[in-house]
């Protein structure tokens, strides 16, 4: 069967999603399809037979007319141009003209084939720009395939290393940066990279022109469309500068601005790497000093602000020059200093804060017509070598810095220009151990377990009835046995944990009284001095004795002989103003410290409690009895009656009512028990 032609070739071109059309020499249209007549916005009857000047568009044919006559001339021609679809839009299309003849080689017309490449001229447009911005970018730009060779790098990475973007392709990383420094420093984080991580790292390096620089490298995998990773891009950018100017911020915030010696901050990081190698192996010890300036107040007062800057302007300098180059030196304070010298010896410490002292003692400061000089309290925590694991592992940040401040708390009582060390370091090994095991126990009672409290009933040596219960606190040790007031005290006191054990206690007491369990019995409770110069302290226990009026007539406070030269305007104030409302104040321990006569006339106590020094052994020594006569004779001067404390012996509670003591505490009258 012979099939027509022109029939076939109609239907070819009509069948066609391609925009298609025919024209003879003098450009009059012979066949087309709908693709290509809708362009037009004509139907296909409509446009044959009429020209393609005609259906193309007066505006649209000058350029597709070169075309058309190259071809009509015999030489196929391709445009490519936008084109305005109706209801597509403009459309990027690629025009074939083909030049038709007959089997005798004569012309007979064009046909023009068209193909919408818009998706196509889209993505190369996008190619363009992306390779456009990959070659001009800064950055150092490759993609490296899973055999270390590139698969492209841009201009910059190329200029880098003084060769052409092309020449790189194909080429091995390793030839470019050598067998060594591939195998250390590169293949590790491609690796990484070629098995799914994405990983940045900085690296030195050195740029073309010899200067060192700091380069940031980032690699993320490069998958194909199932997913899979072909290839590494490698993107290295310079960030010398970055990185510089991230240094001198960091220094900066590890800076004092007005001294230029480290700050707090810088002084704690480095006692937490410390800290951190002697819970490891304990074999590195240090101390740490605390240095609070005497006087500092009365420069800023005198002279002003400027004057008391340079003053410490100057002590920083002081300290820099002679601690010695191996010391850290901060300012952790307004007029404190800090120290973290790096020595097993607590002796070199001791030796350095010596010249420090010696140093203070030859510095003035001179501003305007006034001199003024320096002195200082220093507080010195020294860590030891350690082999217990128990105790390397309770050593902390936090414990240290506890130390070293309550040692120089310590030197400031005593009058200041001095130096006093944490009392725990010189200890043997197995007392270093029991100083841990209740240094935890108490700061477990602190943070949440509580103190238990026991009760020592008072009697009245004439009549033999309670007058007076005093609290004791007790606490459970890692070796089972119950420690009494006198470990906790002890203690507390090394470690600055005063105020937290008085905070518990009196508020245990407090809670006590407040639902009715005491016996109707006053309750005595121990106030250390540095609890006493709280002002935390002293505004909740006003407030709440303020609350309730009650409590306060069944309250006494003990407050230590041995403290009373230490007690501050602040600490005398609290107890004017606990009398005041109620409370009784007791003056604790009396014969083991000078109390000063002064304070005794000032009407600031209720009561003497006479100390164990002189109440134990009082029936074989005529010395003690006569110092508590004498004690006995000077409360009745004041008019308060006095207690003996301590009475371990029935015989001596008889001497003690002749001797005239009022009344008596002790296992000879009532042992501790449980406050329950």
């Amino acid at each position: 069967m012979a099939w027509p032609v022109e029939g076939l070739h109609a239907a070819i071109i009509a069948a066609s999603q391609d925009p298609i059309y025919f024209c003879t020499p003098d450009y009059i249209i012979r066949e087309a399809n709908d693709p290509y007549v809708i362009i037009g916005g004509m139907t296909r009857e409509e446009a044959i037979g009429r020209t393609v000047q005609e259906v193309a568009g007066a505006g649209a044919f000058p350029r597709r007319a070169p075309y058309l006559e190259r071809a009509l001339s015999g030489q196929a021609s391709v445009l490519q141009d936008w084109v305005n679809v109706p209801g597509q839009g403009r459309r990027f299309f690629d025009v074939r003209y083909q030049p038709v003849h007959d089997a005798d080689g004569r012309l007979l017309g064009v046909a023009a084939y068209g193909r919408d490449i818009t998706d196509l001229k889209k993505a190369e447009e996008v190619l363009r720009l992306y390779e456009s911005a990959v070659t001009q970018m800064s950055d150092r730009l490759s993609i490296v395939d899973r055999d270390y060779r590139y698969i492209l790098t841009n201009d910059s990475n190329a200029r880098w290393h003084g060769c052409t973007a092309d020449s790189f392709r194909g080429r091995s990383l390793i030839e470019i940066v050598g067998v060594e420094r591939f195998a250390a420093e590169i293949r590790p984080w491609l690796d990484r990279c070629l098995a799914g991580e994405t990983v940045e790292y900085d690296f030195h390096d050195t740029a073309p022109d010899g200067a060192p620089v700091v380069m940031d490298a980032r690699l993320q995998p490069f998958r194909n469309g199932d997913g899979e990773i072909e290839a590494a891009v490698v993107t290295l950018r310079d960030v010398t500068e970055t990185r510089r100017l991230s240094e001198r911020l960091e220094r900066l915030a590890l800076q004092d601005d007005l001294t230029g010696i480290a700050n707090r901050r810088a002084f704690e990081t480095g006692l937490e790497r410390r800290v951190a190698a002697f819970r490891q192996d304990g074999s590195a010890g240090f101390s740490v000093v605390f240095i609070d300036l005497d006087g500092f107040k009365l420069v800023n007062d005198t002279a002003g602000h400027g004057a008391g800057d340079r003053f410490l302007q100057d002590i920083a300098r002081l300290l820099r020059q002679s601690s010695g180059e191996d010391v850290e030196v901060a300012r952790i304070g307004g007029d404190e200093f800090g120290l973290i010298i790096d020595s097993t010896l607590p002796l070199a410490a001791h030796a350095i804060c010596n010249r420090l002292l010696s140093a203070f003692e030859g510095y003035r400061l001179v501003w305007e017509d006034l001199t003024f000089r320096s002195s200082a309290s220093i507080g010195i925590a020294s860590v030891v070598p350690e082999d217990d694991e128990a105790a390397r592992q309770a050593l902390t940040v936090g414990r240290v810095l506890q130390w070293a401040d309550f040692a120089c708390m310590q030197a400031k009582a005593a009058g200041g220009h001095r130096i006093v060390s944490h009392d725990g370091t010189g200890k043997t090994g197995d007392d270093r151990k029991a100083e841990i095991h209740h240094l935890l126990a108490v700061e477990r009672a602190i943070a949440g377990e509580g103190f238990l409290l026991h009760a020592m009933t008072i009697v009245d040596l004439g009549s033999g009835a309670p007058v007076m219960q005093e609290v004791l606190p007790r606490v459970a040790a890692g070796d089972g046995e119950l420690h009494g007031p006198s470990m906790i005290r002890s203690t507390a006191e090394r470690h600055g944990l005063m105020r937290s054990v008085d905070r518990l206690v009196v508020d245990a007491v407090l809670s006590r009284l407040e639902t009715g369990g005491s016996d109707g019995l006053p309750v005595a409770v121990d106030v250390s001095a540095e609890t006493l110069h709280s002002p935390v302290f002293a505004r909740q226990l006003v407030g709440r004795l303020e609350r309730s009026p009650e409590l306060a007539r069944s309250l006494v406070f003990e407050v230590s002989e041995t403290a009373l030269s230490r007690l501050k305007p602040e600490a005398w104030n609290l107890m004017t103003d606990l009398r005041t409302l109620g409370c009784r104040i007791a003056l604790d321990h009396f014969g083991r410290g000078m109390a000063g006569f002064t304070q005794l006339r000032a009407n600031a106590f209720d009561l003497i409690k006479i100390d164990r020094l002189l109440t134990a052994g009082l029936a074989g020594d005529p010395v003690k009895r006569a110092a508590v006569s004498g004690v006995v004779g000077l409360a009745e001067a004041l008019g308060l009656p006095t207690v003996a404390e301590y009475v371990t012996e029935p015989l001596h509670l008889d001497i003690l009512k002749g001797l005239g003591v009022a009344y008596a505490q002790g296992h000879a009258v009532s042992p501790p028990q449980a406050w329950s």
